[in-house]
């Protein structure tokens, strides 16, 4: 049954307070932030002064659960996104469609915390994501790095771009949010998005989804993807982080279904959306099967500490590649040790991370990224830098490069675009290129020219 109107205004109300005590909490932690001594930890926190910290927690917690106790009427329960919190008018920017309502029904059935509803008529399709070929979604393709914030890196933005240029990067992840500490991504946003854009270089925000209050994690994606700089430039995609229980994670698979559902529903099909997952051959149980549903592409993270690197992200590709998205691993760049005294010693090396590499492309990967940027040594760098299965370069029929080659087939697999990956620019590359090109709109030339390849590398770039 509907709530009625009461209950409808207490919501929003409970809502309006929620988002200023995240707007607050937000302003406090970057006060704090900038006169604290952070750490480049595995997972990324501050190591501030004891007394500092719990200053800074005693008062967020008093805010915290005076407000929100006071207005929350479900608990962690869902409750229906009937009018989203954050300013979503950006998105028009971006040419994609923001429907007038939110997605209530998932994978066939009405949640029970949730009015009863229908979806709106553009509403897309549950299965969207595994149901042929379609428009593509441009996803991020090559060499990428993950990091938390620009300050973790030790570098400037000049210096980020300089390195990600000549390691033959492509794509930045950065983090932008958390169920724990909102958005915060936008004073980095605003200092690397420029200078990124400007080398040619993606970058995708990802956001860490605790799924306690799913509602909150859609606002949150979409506040990320919505945040433009003062000159205009966005995020070329978006990352969900869905850890697993272990983390903190109110893990269910009803739950991420509703979340990247929702998700979906407000960006519209045309957004690229990537799901970072655990190591899919170390966690059969995770609702892999609810983030395809309405994300482009899987991102596992295959660190494979003490087990071969090529069979780790070979087993993750053959479990995942039959979800119907692309797949773009994540490899292990950093000393397993950080985590776990133990296994000292065991520092990844330079074949270690070029077997990943190589596998990875071999199993039909476009893209493979490693966390993390702070944590790589030396060595880890060149075997990044050398690796030659991922670059597109502008190339015609008859090119005499099969690495090259095969880079475009398997790109052109990602997208449906069915062709062998035999290394031979030849009739069948030419004519699925040519396809390409209809469905984006550019004249079917069968040539990856500048203007062809700019369109595969380009998403929402301001």
């Amino acid at each position: 049954m509907a709530p009625g109107h009461g209950s409808v205004l207490a919501g929003k109300v409970a809502a309006f307070a929620r988002q200023h005590v995240v707007n607050f909490a937000q302003t406090t932690w970057r006060t704090i932030r900038h006169h604290e001594h952070r750490l480049a930890e595995r997972h990324g926190y501050s190591d501030m002064p004891l007394a500092t910290r719990g200053l800074a927690a005693a008062l967020l917690t008093v805010l915290t659960v005076g407000f929100v106790s006071a207005f929350t009427l479900r608990g962690n329960e869902y409750r229906a996104v009937a009018e989203p919190v954050v300013s979503l008018d950006p998105l028009a920017t971006l040419e994609v469609p923001l429907p007038a309502a939110p997605r209530t029904v998932v994978a066939g059935k009405t949640l029970s915390a949730i009015p009863e509803a229908q979806p709106t008529a553009d509403a897309p399709a549950a299965d969207h994501a595994i149901a042929g070929r379609r428009t593509p979604t441009l996803l991020p393709t090559g060499k990428g790095m993950w990091f938390h914030t620009l300050e973790q890196t030790g570098l400037s933005v000049e210096q980020i771009v300089e390195q990600a240029k000549a390691t033959g990067l492509s794509h930045l992840y950065v983090r932008v949010g958390s169920s724990k500490r909102g958005f915060h991504g936008g004073l980095d946003l605003d200092r690397l998005l420029p200078a990124a854009h400007a080398a040619g270089l993606e970058v995708v925000g990802w956001d860490f989804p605790y799924l306690h209050d799913p509602n909150a994690d859609v606002q949150r994606a979409l506040e990320a993807i919505a945040y433009a700089t003062p000159d205009g430039h966005r995020i070329d995609a978006f990352s969900a982080d869905i850890e697993t229980g272990s983390e903190g994670v109110q893990l269910a698979a009803d739950r991420v279904d509703y979340y990247a559902a929702n998700v979906r529903y407000y960006v519209g099909p045309g957004y690229p959306l990537i799901g970072t997952v655990p190591n899919a051959c170390l966690n059969e149980t995770f609702p892999y099967a609810e983030v395809a549903r309405h994300f482009d592409a899987i991102a596992p993270m295959v660190y494979w500490i003490t087990r071969d690197p090529a069979a780790d992200v070979a087993c993750n590709i053959d479990r995942l590649a039959p979800l119907g998205v692309a797949v773009m691993p994540i490899g292990q760049a950093y000393d397993p040790a950080i985590d776990n005294p133990s296994l000292v010693g065991l520092m990844p090396g330079y074949d270690h991370l070029a077997a990943f590499m190589r596998t990875a492309a071999e199993k039909g990967a476009t893209a493979v990224s490693f966390w993390a940027w702070h944590t790589a040594s030396p060595e880890m760098w060149q075997a990044i830098t050398d690796a030659p299965w991922y670059s597109l370069v502008p190339m015609a029929p008859g090119h005499d490069a099969p690495d090259q080659v095969a880079v475009l087939q398997r790109l052109l697999n990602v997208y449906r675009y069915a062709v062998p990956v035999d290394g031979r620019y030849g009739a069948d590359t030419i004519g699925a290129l040519a396809q390409l090109q209809t469905d984006l709109g550019l004249a079917p030339t069968g040539t990856l020219d500048a203007a062809t390849l700019d369109a595969v590398r380009s998403t929402s770039r301001g």
